[in-house]
């Protein structure tokens, strides 16, 4: 069912007709359908993000983003440029002691990880798709 709503969800974002006799919604219900669409990625990307958070970011960022050899991310407002945390966790800032993580992480972790800092400890700033993450890798989604 919730992929079904996503189809057609996204389906209606892009303006495309849904496929089979699903028939398109007026557009305050193709809104809700699409704002319930991003919701359940966003449920999907902070479930996915913070074990690889704990993994991967902890170490520096701390466990509660508190900062450390990294640089805090609860409350920071860098956080909501997702594109731009994103391409820093792809290309590291290796001046800085952060290795980059192009060649570590797939597309998906890094919009998890991404995600799940962007709205954890305070931070509610959105959602960065793995389908961006490839954009800023600059090819395909790598899964």
């Amino acid at each position: 069912m919730k992929l079904a709503l996503a189809a057609v969800g996204v389906a209606g974002a892009l303006g495309l007709a849904a496929a089979g006799p699903v028939t398109m919604a007026p557009a305050p219900q193709q809104q809700a359908l699409v704002q319930l669409a991003q919701a359940a990625d966003q449920a999907t990307l902070m479930r996915e993000g913070g074990p690889l958070y704990s993994r991967q970011c902890a170490v520096c960022h701390g466990a509660n983003g508190q900062g450390g050899d990294g640089p805090k991310l609860a409350g920071n407002e860098v956080m909501k440029n997702g594109g731009g945390v994103a391409s820093q966790i792809l290309a590291g800032a290796v001046e800085h002691g952060m290795p980059p993580f192009a060649d570590v992480l797939k597309d998906n972790e890094i919009a998890a990880i991404t995600t799940y800092a962007m709205n954890s400890w305070g931070n509610n700033f959105g959602v960065i798709t793995p389908a961006a993450v490839a954009s800023l890798r600059g090819g395909a989604a790598a899964h």
